[in-house]
């Protein structure tokens, strides 16, 4: 049985995908009230080379081949080490039962596709659920991949205006110890980020819009109008919409001292942008990605 067949007679898989800072953990956080579908964190399968070594990297270079004696022992080893630098992975015992994975993956050739649909189907049955999927299981780029091993999932792609994005994710990595020339270089590198992924975040917008399984999902929907919005995303998902999929626990805010867990969907944050970049900043970006912006449905400010 392929990994698309079996994942028919589970229900269609369910993939967020998208950038940085755009809304996708309160997402993750909302669907996961639904009894039907797990969603695991974002695990880094394949990763760009100057973002990150993803998992498929990491196997190749301390696994090798697959198809050889004592491969699967290499492969469990590296898996359950901590070795592959991301939460998700350091919490591998915890999430992701050793023995299952082992059942699992003993009982199909051993290669990438394998690997990476025995991980989604651990964590769902370690959760009881009767559908699986995940938030960026890889990077967006990476979606060509997705649509090949699961040519019947659903992608929901996340985004938010570039402005705001990028304020957070600036926001995230600066510190008040840091000296100006840091919080500075820090600016640029995350400004230099933002700006490539929002043109690559138009692009694949653009060439999945018309995919009957794939839909966009606006940071700023989902916060100004949330029952509304939510009841469409579960419409598009098949499954039935909750009143407590609108007071989501919200983790990983830039703007929240870390270990702080809020409650609800903020309407703060739509204009807290404002306050964190300079006008100039604001203006390079509407005129830099005016078509880009234009694609993903964002007017100039």
């Amino acid at each position: 049985m392929t990994t698309d067949q079996e994942s028919s007679s589970h229900g269609r898989p369910v993939f967020i995908i998208g950038g940085s800072r755009t809304g996708s953990t309160m997402l993750k956080t909302i669907l996961s009230n639904s009894p039907e579908i797990d969603l695991t964190d974002e695990m880094h399968f394949f990763s760009l080379p100057w973002l990150r070594r993803g998992v498929a990297t990491h196997i190749q270079k301390h696994v090798g081949s697959l198809d050889v004696p004592h491969a699967l022992d290499k492969l469990m080893d590296l898996l359950y080490s901590g070795v592959v630098d991301n939460w998700f992975w350091s919490e591998a015992e915890r999430l992701l039962d050793r023995d299952l994975m082992r059942r699992e993956l003993s009982c199909r050739p051993l290669n990438l596709q394998n690997i990476f649909h025995a991980i989604l189907v651990v964590h769902a049955k370690m959760r009881s659920k009767s559908r699986f999927g995940a938030k960026f299981p890889m990077h967006f780029s990476y979606t060509n991949r997705l649509l090949e091993w699961y040519p019947n999932c659903l992608l929901l792609h996340t985004t938010r205006s570039p402005k705001a994005v990028y304020a957070s994710q600036a926001s995230k990595y600066l510190a008040e110890d840091q000296s100006m020339a840091t919080r500075t270089f820090v600016r640029m590198r995350q400004f230099m980020h933002i700006n490539i992924q929002i043109t690559w975040t138009a692009r694949l917008h653009r060439r999945l819009r018309n995919l009957p399984n794939y839909r966009l999902v606006r940071y700023e929907e989902i916060v100004l109008d949330p029952k509304l919005e939510i009841q469409n995303i579960c419409d598009f998902l098949e499954i039935d919409y909750m009143p407590g999929m609108l007071a989501p626990k919200r983790y990983g805010s830039s703007y929240e001292k870390p270990g702080v867990v809020g409650e609800g969907i903020e309407t703060g944050s739509l204009e807290r942008w404002r306050s964190s970049i300079h006008p100039l900043t604001a203006k390079t970006i509407d005129i830099t990605h005016r078509r880009a912006t234009r694609i993903l449905g964002y007017a100039a400010d």
